[in-house]
């Protein structure tokens, strides 16, 4: 691959090919917009290595991407208590990572005016200038690059209140699975124990085939080895160590910021996982991601700005704060309090809670349904902090 020329501009770049970063160029080709983007990202070429999940109607914008969809879902403890959730005209569907990036990469392709640049690593952000038309330079390890924006969807580490960390595997048994092949098993055998909260994922695909993730809420980042051993254990206990693995995918998803996003440079937006596009009690963010895209092309498209993820409107932030610093408090209470969602919260308002639909009511329904006193307390902290933070401004 030849390098930069020191001469070469752009009117956007975008850092990172990952699913924030192709959702938006993916769009910009196919709108009518022909300012030059360029596309920085440092993997080399693309694996199946993730997949994402959501609830819509069969039919939507993106039903093309859809491997499977299930009408069912369950939640369920160590103990076997359980319950599951059907919503009149929503199915959970599931988009395989390698179809995503194949779609996205074909429609960027199409475009003369995007270039990718794959194996190719940004290393440093220098805006030129703080006036209107002022540029930034972007210095990568094959030369520079003159924009005017940048978009940066790279990953960061960031402090949060807790981390979901997980380990997964798509496996196919030689025997029928030992789980309901229609129902999504959402948290399934929630359990507590000194590495905090714990539960098993389940997609299956079919009698003998599925996904299956070993997920741990905790307030460090789980390391991988442990989470992978964990997984076995539980495939084990399944009667599926013999399994074939097919494919495997992890990660390490932050829930609720500690502070403030950082305040991206002069010219510069941050998006993604690290610009706010994960949902805090939940690390939902595919859709979300779909919906900042589609924003920020048109914004751009109408010659604007690029623009980043809006913010959390004020009662789910402070929903979603006040319910995780009571995980956090209280980890070996956390099965306890997503069962008694899912017993307490009608489905399709448990759904639109967890899909950044709510309304009123459904927070009604929320709060009616968990335990009062851990809640209040963490409410009663968090109006003291919020006190204390004015007094000292």
């Amino acid at each position: 691959m030849t390098g930069f020329s020191a001469a070469t501009d752009a009117d956007l770049v975008i850092l990172g090919a990952g699913c924030a970063g192709l959702s938006l160029a993916a769009r910009l080709a196919r709108s009518k917009t022909r300012l030059r983007v360029e596309i920085v990202e440092p993997r080399t070429h693309y694996q199946d290595d993730r997949s994402w999940c959501f609830w819509r109607p069969e039919r939507h914008d993106l039903a093309d991407l859809v491997s499977h969809s299930w009408d069912s879902w369950r939640f369920s403890d160590a103990s076997g208590q359980a319950f599951s959730h059907r919503v009149a005209g929503l199915r959970y569907q599931y988009v395989r990572g390698i179809d995503f990036y194949e779609r996205a990469l074909q429609r960027i392709e199409s475009a003369s005016n995007i270039h990718t640049r794959i194996g190719v690593h940004a290393t440093e952000l220098e805006p030129l200038g703080d006036g209107p038309d002022a540029l930034v330079r972007v210095e990568t390890d094959r030369g520079s690059i003159r924009t005017r924006y940048v978009i940066d969807t790279r990953p960061r580490p960031m402090p949060a209140v807790l981390y979901q960390s997980f380990s997964g595997v798509e496996i196919e048994s030689e025997h029928p699975l030992p789980f309901d092949a229609n129902e999504v098993g959402l948290m399934d055998s929630m359990a507590t124990d000194a590495g905090g909260m714990h539960f098993r994922y389940t997609l299956p695909l079919s009698r003998t085939r599925a996904v299956i993730e070993w997920t741990r809420f905790s307030t460090t980042p789980v390391p991988g080895a442990t989470l992978a051993a964990e997984l076995d254990a539980e495939l084990a206990m399944l009667g599926l160590a013999s399994a074939r693995v097919i494919r495997r995918e992890g990660g390490i998803l932050p829930m609720g910021m500690l502070g403030a996003l950082p305040e991206a440079p002069h010219g510069v937006v941050f998006a993604g996982n690290s610009g706010g596009a994960l949902r805090a009690a939940s690390g939902y963010g595919f859709l979300r991601i779909q919906n900042w895209a589609r924003a920020c092309a048109a914004a751009v498209e109408r010659g604007g700005p690029p623009i980043g993820h809006p913010g959390e409107p004020w009662l789910r932030r402070s929903m979603d704060g006040i319910f995780l610093k009571a995980v956090r408090a209280d980890p070996e209470r956390v099965p306890e309090y997503f069962l008694a969602l899912a017993r307490g919260v009608p489905p399709a308002g448990l759904v639109r809670f967890l899909s950044d639909s709510a309304r009123l009511t459904d927070y009604g329904h929320l709060i009616a349904s968990l335990p009062k006193v851990p809640f209040l307390k963490q409410l009663v902290t968090r109006r003291l902090t919020a006190a204390r933070d004015m007094v000292r401004a």
